[in-house]
């Protein structure tokens, strides 16, 4: 093939429950990463990223009763694939819950373009590969971590050599059948990964409008995402982690990612980091090595880590070196403050050390938030009760902020295998359409063998009116920074953003 392969790269918009309080919106590294990957082939490149290009709640659409789009919709992805004409389309689907969004769109560009290739690719692809081929119709389906995957496919389809043999980390449709590769190994050097081709997006509607998973209402606030390490050592039962990464973990170069903030600073005036590591904390000589650089280098940036992560290495001394690097938000997920749970889901952390250095993050004034989730199979009342008195010691001690969410059985997870084995999960539309009731105020469905589903839900609001109350009466100022919030409507809290955008939310859904 001698001319160049046209490849159109898409993140579809994304499904929000109407009554979601907090929402993280972040640009598509994954698919970025994957275009670095195969720039510098024969290939012509546009990427549409279809959340990033429309983030507001404001203008979002209802999906269904439950449901909303937040995002470019469908048609207009597909009037934009008109002007352009792929031979081949990338679709990203990192989350479970936007695969009834996602599954219409790839049928609507199959039957629009029939003779063009559709991949897809992310952990929502990589987790339900079999079942992905039998309810839409996509071509090729590229598991785990997809550089080189994505890049030896590309390859095959300029020599005109796709489709005749099976591909490492690919599955591919070929006639009558599904040709399965033998399972790629992990990249282990990541000196010589290229970056994060933002080029082809339009990146700065996100900048423009200072949002990111770690924003609050900051002025001329431009985040940009990040990543420094990849994959995660540890195999929490209600993480997708292990399928989709392996428990290999490995960070960059510091000097590299250094560069590349630098990079991202001259060429989009970013001013803020959103790492999007899924445990950045686990070798503190690389993260001192990293903190001291980024010291000595005098970046005027500050910088966030929104995904939940350990304490192991963070105490006091290295939460302070974290913070003079310009850490100035961190997201600490135990999960659930009982030692029996704990265990049984695999976290592997010591509840007494997780408060410690809670308090040493607060005492040094970096915001903090703790992640929670109830209703696990094996939870109890009583397990219950002592993650109620875990948040409990968390508000008093001055965590910022909390989220609570009951247990999400998303694909890929060992909590999902034990539960559709014992209760017989059906991969139905319902089943899709009501994964986005995680984290949300809606009635969530419980996974508690223990106690019943009206229980996990105001065990939930328990939990959230128990934070917050303890927070502000122990923190008079904070109420008071609240109201201010509320009344202009610019959040900076996560508890003052999720009001604002439920209200949102709601006046969006009524006006659809």
């Amino acid at each position: 093939m001698t001319k160049k392969l046209k490849i159109a790269a898409i993140r579809p918009a994304t499904l929000l429950n109407k009554l979601t309080t907090t929402v993280s919106p972040s640009l598509p590294i994954g698919l970025a990463y994957i275009l670095g990957a195969i720039k510098d082939l024969n290939v012509d490149i546009m990427a549409i990223d279809a959340f990033g290009e429309s983030p507001l709640i404001n203008k979002a659409k209802k999906f269904s009763d439950r449901n909303i789009i937040v995002g470019i919709d469908n048609a207009e992805i597909i009037t934009r694939l008109d002007k352009f004409i792929p031979d081949v389309v990338l679709i990203t689907c990192m989350f479970s819950s936007d695969w009834l969004l996602i599954r219409y769109l790839i049928n609507e560009i199959k039957n629009k373009y029939p003779n063009c290739i559709i991949i897809g690719g992310g952990e929502h692809f990589t987790a339900l590969s079999e079942f992905c081929f039998q309810d839409s119709a996509i071509d090729c389906i590229v598991t785990g971590e997809g550089e080189d995957t994505i890049r030896e496919i590309i390859i095959k389809m300029l020599s005109n050599d796709y489709g005749n043999d099976p591909i490492k980390g690919a599955l591919i449709k070929s006639k009558d059948k599904i040709l399965k590769g033998e399972e790629r190994k992990r990249i282990r050097n990541l000196e010589k990964m290229p970056w994060p081709a933002w080029e082809f997006f339009n990146v700065d509607i996100m900048l423009d409008n200072g949002i990111g998973n770690t924003s609050f209402g900051v002025d001329n606030f431009r985040p940009m995402t990040l990543n420094a390490t990849r994959g995660c050592p540890y195999e929490c039962s209600f993480c997708s982690n292990p399928q989709m990464w392996g428990k290999l973990w490995r960070a960059r170069p510091v000097e590299d990612i250094i560069k590349e903030m630098k990079f991202l600073i001259n060429r989009y005036k970013a001013n803020h980091f959103d790492f999007t590591d899924l445990t950045l904390a686990v070798k503190k000589p690389w993260l001192k090595e990293f903190c001291e650089t980024m010291i000595k280098e005098k970046l005027s940036v500050t910088w966030g880590v929104p995904s939940g992560t350990r304490v192991e290495v963070l105490d006091y001394e290295m939460l302070n070196l974290l913070k003079e690097a310009g850490l100035n938000d961190i997201t600490y997920a135990p999960e659930s403050g009982s030692p029996r749970m704990l265990k049984i889901i695999k976290k592997k952390i010591n509840p007494k050390q997780f408060i410690r250095s809670l308090k040493d993050a607060v005492k040094i004034q970096l915001r903090t938030r703790v992640n929670i989730i109830i209703g696990f199979p094996d939870e109890t009342r009583y397990n219950y009760l002592e993650t109620l008195l875990f948040v409990c010691k968390t508000a008093y001690i001055g965590v910022n902020d909390l989220l609570v969410m009951g247990l999400s059985i998303y694909p890929g997870t060992e909590d999902f295998k034990r539960v559709e084995q014992d209760r017989g999960v059906k991969l139905d539309d319902e089943y899709f359409d009501m994964l986005t009731e995680q984290g949300s105020l809606g009635f969530a469905p419980c996974y508690s063998n223990h106690y019943t589903r009206l229980e996990l839900n105001i065990y939930k609001y328990l939990i959230w009116i128990a934070f917050y109350s303890i927070s502000l009466i122990c923190r008079p100022n904070r109420i008071l920074k609240l109201v201010r919030d509320l009344f202009k409507q610019q959040g900076s809290t996560r508890l003052s953003m999720g009001l604002i955008n439920l209200a949102k939310r709601f006046r969006a859904s009524i006006r659809t």
